[in-house]
């Protein structure tokens, strides 16, 4: 598309991505054999943990008691008073930990999650019993109901708490200040959020859940240019289970050298087709329409967008000036993969300024977004069509997933009964053939009825745990 190819500098412009605990991990491959937690494990447990909260309000009483004067009843019937409350509600509602916000005291919300980290190491090092036959998102539930979604918050609640002490003292580029605000409701299917601001200025959000065992972090423009992208990469591609869900890489070509119309040359050339079906399109101009005296006096600048020739036709029309600026979108969020060109600077309010970007949205959705696309964002933007080769000279492609649907046996039965029955019935009463030899005809080339080339494919079936092991073990 063109000559000379530059590596030229592109930034971050949204990052969001999901992560969870080693532990909470630990539940959704004990969920994916059919393992469920027997209850004298989870009383064992339960109990234990109460008694340590108990044990530790006894030591403080006595605490307070040796700082009584003598003969003080008052005193003294204040501080058991406080004692038994403290140890009703611990014994019954566990108030000790439930986290509805990000706390301020993070020494108590430290305390009661080592507490609830070392319950759950506690329930998972018990016996198991496992049943593969239990679908996996109905054994994730039970093992959920089971363990308590209060234990599970307060770990998801610390490890957002952690990430907005890190996004302060480590993940930060240069001065800026980053704070949050707790949300009456969760986001994007998670039990509890808060806003985050950098210097005050709103750039994105934090959810968490224990129904979801983990977080969700989705920051956007100014936010991303306050992080130190880097410095960020370092630390998350060691979290287990961490997962890019958007990322959009952009490049601002100040001079408007690669403007709208170098984009659409670059469509009628093929510069966005990438081997696979069509992408789709949609060109869009806001603006004004302007006076006859305005489209002459200033024809030779505006001549290309009022399709005219000469300034005598231009006299005689009003005409369509895209003074808010021109957008070709290429691609859908649909398909997880929207780019789009847009005049930036006209947008801004500025109709003279040249400011062109080139923006690419990635989702998560039919691919992997790989974790080294935050620090080569210029090379995964120029891989993402041919157009965008003059970005970089290295060009990485994500690849896109097509995933085999899978299916239960009762819908499989259900599919192949609807699309074969008129089919049965003529060869009963029109060919005259009987039950068996209809059967007979179906099954005809099955040699072994028991291999797994004699069953669907997209049979989605695990006999045993022995077989579940072995499946992950050569993949």
């Amino acid at each position: 598309m063109t000559n000379k190819v530059k590596n030229i500098p592109c930034k971050i412009d949204a990052l969001s991505f999901t992560w969870s605990t080693e532990s909470l991990l630990r539940l959704k491959h004990l969920a994916k054999i059919g393992a469920c937690i027997k209850g004298e494990v989870l009383s064992t447990a339960k109990n234990d943990s109460i008694t340590r909260h108990l044990q530790k309000l006894e030591e403080q009483k006595h605490k307070e008691f040796l700082g009584i004067k003598a003969f003080d009843n008052a005193g003294y019937q204040n501080v058991l008073s406080r004692y038994k409350d403290a140890c009703s509600k611990i014994t019954k509602e566990f108030e000790g930990r439930r986290f509805k916000d990000l706390s301020a005291d993070s020494k108590y919300l430290v305390e009661n999650e080592v507490a609830a980290r070392y319950e759950l190491s506690e329930m998972l090092k018990g016996e198991l019993e496992v049943n593969t036959a239990i679908r996996y998102d109905k054994g994730l539930k039970n093992l959920i109901n089971n363990i308590g979604v209060d234990l599970l918050d307060t770990l998801c609640c610390g490890e957002a708490e952690r990430f907005v002490c890190r996004l302060n003292n480590v993940f930060t580029a240069e001065t800026y200040r980053w704070t949050v605000k707790p949300n009456p409701s969760g986001r994007n299917n998670y039990r509890y959020s808060a806003t985050l601001f950098a210097d005050g200025v709103n750039v994105g959000i934090i959810a968490w859940g224990g129904e979801n065992l983990g977080c969700y972090v989705s920051i956007m423009g100014t936010g991303c240019d306050a992080l130190d992208i880097p410095r960020i990469y370092q630390e998350v591609k060691n979290i287990p289970g961490i997962k890019i869900t958007r990322l959009d890489l952009a490049y601002d070509d100040h001079s408007g050298k690669h403007s709208i119309a170098v984009a659409r040359k670059f469509a009628k050339k093929g510069g966005f087709s990438t081997g696979g079906r069509p992408s789709s399109f949609m060109y869009v101009e806001s603006g004004t329409l302007s006076q006859r005296k305005h489209l002459v006096d200033n024809f030779k600048e505006i001549k290309e967008d009022l399709g005219q020739k000469t300034k005598s036709t231009a006299k005689k029309s009003l005409g369509f000036i895209p003074s808010k600026g021109k957008t070709l979108y290429i691609g859908s969020r649909d398909s997880g993969k929207l780019l789009r060109v847009y005049e930036k600077g006209k947008q801004m309010g500025d109709p003279k300024d040249k400011w062109v970007r080139w923006e690419l949205e990635l989702r998560a959705n039919q691919r992997d977004i790989p974790l080294e696309a935050m620090i080569k964002p210029s090379e995964y933007l120029a891989g993402a069509y041919p157009a965008l080769s003059f970005l970089n000279e290295e060009q990485c492609v994500i690849k896109t997933i097509v995933k085999k649907t899978k299916m239960t046996v009762e819908k499989i039965i259900e599919n192949q009964v609807t699309s074969t029955r008129k089919a049965i019935n003529m060869m009963r009463h029109i060919c005259g053939m009987t039950d068996t030899e209809i059967i007979e005809k179906f099954l005809k080339d099955i040699v072994d009825p028991y291999s797994r080339d004699s069953f669907p494919k997209r049979l989605n079936m695990v006999t045993d745990e022995q077989s579940y092991l072995d499946s992950i073990q050569s993949t």
